[in-house]
């Protein structure tokens, strides 16, 4: 049996990944999470999970009954990590897992799969021969098919010479891909390395778009050309977004703004990173504020920061809700469950029906890629003035001669 400590998306998203691969699995947290759980107040959403959680029920069990750890051969620590309103990272409830499952320090393995910051796993009062860190890569709206089938696993261990337990081994080679070992410090920082990596392009892609729109210039038409250059790449972030949201890349970025500061390295990046997603988290904000008539009855489509998604961690329709407060209407095709978690349901007054929202906005901002958003035939509404598509998702013969903004013109 396969454990999985913490119920959150990650330990769900590897518990699903584990069961598919014909793994017994156990998840395991306190008793209030497992109830929540039950009556589906938890933000856990993910395409293709409950399918997987159904198909596979006989070989699943979700307990917080922690006993049950003696029958498993692997934990997993996967506690999704919180972090703060400034994103940083708090460890109070890893740390009462950790507690919890203290007893069997000297008899199990254990894998520390969640966010923890640099020097954590070392710290961790467990045989060492038996505590590994992973790096998980997941994404939201796609991190089934990623805990599947990864690129790579990326294991770290107390030092290089330190061989993976042949237990461990034989359960990481069920995923048919490249094992990557490291240390401990090597793997934790790998994870922040990586979302780094990404913030930088996704930083770089807002900025050259955003040069471009002031020459005229076609940023698709530049993007297709950029990607056939073999050093670049085809598979990068070329598309303008609205900063970075749903709080794991930032959280990383402050984590090592953190470790700039302590260590005294002078290089800005992490600050640039951070400004740079402020200034286009505010790029719908800008353009309120710019047409005056604009800052009544404003509809957003879509409240999570992604379609895919019950996240609204650092989404930009947060801080818009923040700005306008009484005069924004929203819309949800996930209204029901969102009405039953405790960060959503404060904004339920603000939920109102399509129809409602098309025939009382002045404005409109599209944030989901949903049919039911395409279909719609702006051009026939006399009150809409203005339609902000940030990531170009409703085609433009449904505006007519309404005023429009997109990223990428």
């Amino acid at each position: 049996m396969i454990s999985y400590i913490g119920l959150s998306h990650l330990s769900l998203s590897y518990a699903a990944s584990a069961l598919v691969l014909g793994n017994k699995v156990l998840i395991l947290d306190f008793d209030e999470q497992i109830k929540l759980y039950k009556k589906k107040k938890l933000n856990f959403f993910e395409p293709g999970l409950e399918k997987i959680l159904i198909k596979f029920k006989q070989n699943l069990e979700i307990s917080s009954d922690f006993k049950k750890l003696k029958l498993s051969k692997i934990i997993f620590l996967a506690k999704d990590i919180k972090t703060d309103d400034n994103n940083n990272v708090l460890l109070n409830e890893t740390n009462s897992l950790l507690r919890k499952i203290n007893y069997l320090r000297n008899k199990k393995i254990l894998v520390i799969m969640n966010q923890v910051p640099v020097g954590f796993t070392r710290k961790i009062k467990w045989k060492k021969d038996n505590l590994y860190h992973f790096v998980e890569t997941l994404v939201f709206g796609n991190s089934i098919n990623r805990a599947i089938n990864p690129e790579r696993i990326i294991i770290g261990k107390i030092t290089d010479k330190k061989k993976i337990s042949r237990i461990l081994l034989n359960f990481l080679k069920l995923y048919k891909c490249n094992i990557i070992e490291l240390n401990y410090e090597e793997s934790e920082l790998s994870k922040n390395f990586i979302n780094i990596y990404l913030a930088s392009q996704l930083m770089t892609t807002n900025f050259l778009s955003e040069i471009s729109n002031f020459y005229n210039a076609r940023w698709n038409k530049i993007m297709d050309a950029i990607k056939l250059d073999k050093r670049i790449g085809k598979n990068g972030y070329y598309k303008p977004g609205l900063g970075i949201s749903g709080g794991n890349i930032e959280r990383d970025i402050q984590t090592l703004k953190k470790i700039s500061v302590k260590k005294n390295i002078h290089n800005k990046l992490p600050e640039f990173l951070i400004n740079s997603n402020s200034y286009y988290k505010n790029w719908i904000k800008r353009i309120i504020l710019k047409e005056k008539k604009n800052k009544n009855n404003i509809g957003i489509l879509g409240l999570t920061y992604k379609d895919n998604t019950l996240s609204i961690k650092n989404a930009p329709q947060i801080k818009l809700i923040k700005s306008f407060k009484k005069n924004i209407n929203l819309h949800d095709a996930k209204s029901e469950r969102l009405a039953n978690l405790s960060d959503t349901k404060k904004f339920l007054d603000k939920f109102k029906d399509l129809n409602f929202i098309l025939n009382n906005s002045e404005t409109i901002i599209v944030f989901h890629n949903l049919l039911i958003y395409k279909k719609i035939k702006f051009y026939k509404y006399k009150n809409i003035k203005y339609v902000i598509d940030p990531f170009g998702f409703i085609n433009k013969k449904k505006i007519g001669k309404i005023k429009y903004y997109n990223l990428s013109s």
